[in-house]
């Protein structure tokens, strides 16, 4: 039995951080698709596809260690803690958690991604193809080096909107990975190591820019279609969607709108449970908390999607 947990909202703040604190990521638009081996491909798919389920973990580790639910749950600060001292502990994680403005949001998102393909413009895929190891990696982490003030900022960033704060942790996971990447290469030289960590966040960052764009209006500078033809190609790899061939065409057309008009774009809405659907649900289910996080379209599903919509429009 699904159930919706009313501590959610009080866990965001929390839930963002530690989300950020994995080591995640974004690409360089200088990398393609077809440039990568079949498992490089698959493993890039694989880690994207766990990070919904990772989120979760995450989410329940923190209500663990907050108590919530808890007949246990202790007191909020040391008892050797001065005053002062809690105070100002207080007053920075606000601070640090303020909900953000989900304009401003995308307005330095618009900026970062410009900003990086100043940098990216630099040299063709060919040249960066025809470059030396050592000439090729530097050439992407300063890529990457470009967005670290963006990830300065909203990497511990909250928004009222669950579905943003979603997809700037994924975004942010993206770059992450990338800076990763960089410690990689340059503490040991591996560079199939560091083209893992670089390539799985090309594709975290992918993913948020292409619903950020398509849903929320971000309006990106023309590199951005070499991430939505990534998105389009990754889709295509992860195979047939079957967990919901037995719903009728007019709910899974309902689930659809729902989704997109709740935030979880899953796109035009044509009766077929795709996978990109059946990923929306589980996102939808582990956002707000609904149990078990299945993909599985039923009437279940369609009354909470419609008792959350009716939250955001009152």
């Amino acid at each position: 039995m699904r159930k919706y947990s009313r501590y959610r909202w009080r866990i965001t703040a929390a839930a963002a951080a530690m989300t950020a604190a994995v080591v995640m990521p974004a690409g360089a638009v200088t990398l393609d698709w077809n440039d990568l081996t079949d498992a490089q491909q698959e493993n890039a798919y694989k880690e994207l596809e766990s990070e919904n389920e990772s989120l979760k973990a995450r989410i329940a580790q923190l209500e663990e260690q907050l108590g919530l639910g808890s007949s246990s749950q202790g007191t909020s600060g040391d008892a050797s803690q001065t005053a002062e001292e809690s105070a100002s502990q207080a007053a920075g994680e606000a601070q640090e958690y303020a909900v953000r403005s989900i304009d401003g949001f995308l307005g330095d998102l618009a900026a970062s991604f410009e900003a990086r393909q100043q940098i990216a413009r630099t040299y063709t895929n060919e040249q960066v193809s025809a470059m030396s190891d050592a000439d090729m990696w530097a050439f992407r982490f300063q890529c990457a080096e470009a967005e670290r003030s963006f990830y300065d900022s909203y990497v511990n960033a909250q928004f009222d909107d669950l579905n943003v704060f979603y997809l700037c942790s994924e975004y942010c996971t993206g770059l992450g990975k990338q800076f990763r990447a960089q410690e990689v290469w340059n503490s040991s030289g591996d560079g199939d190591e560091a083209n893992k960590l670089y390539t799985a966040g090309y594709y975290n960052r992918a993913y948020a820019l292409v619903e950020l764009c398509e849903y929320y209006g971000l309006d990106l500078a023309e590199e951005y279609q070499n991430l939505k033809n990534a998105v389009r190609q990754m889709d295509a790899l992860s195979g047939e969607e079957t967990r919901n061939a037995s719903a009728s065409a007019e709910d899974v057309v309902k689930v659809q709108e729902l989704l997109n008009n709740i935030g979880f774009l899953c796109g035009t809405p044509d009766g077929i449970a795709g996978r990109q659907t059946a990923s929306c649900i589980e996102r939808f289910q582990v956002m707000y908390g609904y149990e078990p996080v299945d993909g599985i379209i039923d009437d279940e599903l369609i009354g909470q999607l419609t008792e959350i919509l009716s939250r955001k429009m009152g």
